[in-house]
């Protein structure tokens, strides 16, 4: 007899990824949290969802341009992301921030692919407007330095023109509402677009986690 096997649906696996992502916060708040501090406390005093918009033909024409100076694999919007994180905590840390003594201050940052209309996709439709949503939680350390830089009128609008953001869409995580499955509202709405892009892989890189953790 031959046994079948049922791949799991998109839903499903948007469930997993967004319960993995839940327990990566609730590890870096166990983390970094003070002894008489909560999870919900920390993550909304220094959680925000951040949604990044890319002004894509001014994104393209750079891409473009570099293309000419150096031949190798032009960046994903992820890798964008990964430039907005590392800009921020040199921002906020130092240029030394990449050394291992500063990684306690660092920020968490959880970074998802979206393309337009994947909320309500049966199957995998055409692929526009690549936008990237995002949970970040920073340490009681570097927290009011980010909203600074975000208050600040001339630092943030040479921030959003280095990286070709269009809009850059700043919210608290002032709340901790759940599905009925137990996942955050938020990381499930942040990895919706994975469980589509699972079947079909037409993104071959659709999340970030930063910063990076070495492997052991």
């Amino acid at each position: 007899m031959h046994q079948t096997v049922s791949n799991p649906s998109p839903t499903t696996i948007t469930q997993q990824y967004a319960s993995w992502f839940d327990e990566r916060i609730d590890q870096f708040i166990g983390e970094h949290k003070g002894r008489f501090d909560s999870v919900s406390t920390f993550k909304k005093r220094n959680g925000f969802l951040i949604t990044l918009s890319f002004d894509h033909s001014r994104r393209n024409q750079r891409l473009e341009s570099a293309a000419s100076i150096d031949s190798s694999r032009a960046k994903s919007e992820l890798d964008t992301f990964t430039d907005i994180y590392n800009h921020v905590c040199r921002q906020l840390i130092g240029r030394n921030y990449h050394r291992p003594f500063f990684d306690p201050s660092k920020p968490l940052a959880i970074g998802c692919l979206d393309m337009n209309g994947s909320r309500y996709w049966r199957s995998m439709g055409a692929l526009e407007n690549p936008h990237i949503h995002s949970i970040w939680i920073f340490t009681d350390q570097v927290r009011e330095g980010f909203q600074k830089l975000i208050a600040d009128k001339e630092r943030f609008p040479a921030f959003k023109e280095r990286f070709c953001l269009r809009e850059m869409d700043i919210q608290a995580l002032d709340h901790d509402h759940r599905n009925s499955t137990g996942e955050g509202r938020a990381t499930s709405y942040m990895a919706k677009f994975i469980g589509h892009n699972n079947s079909e892989l037409s993104v071959g890189d659709d999340f970030r986690v930063l910063p990076f953790r070495p492997r052991l």
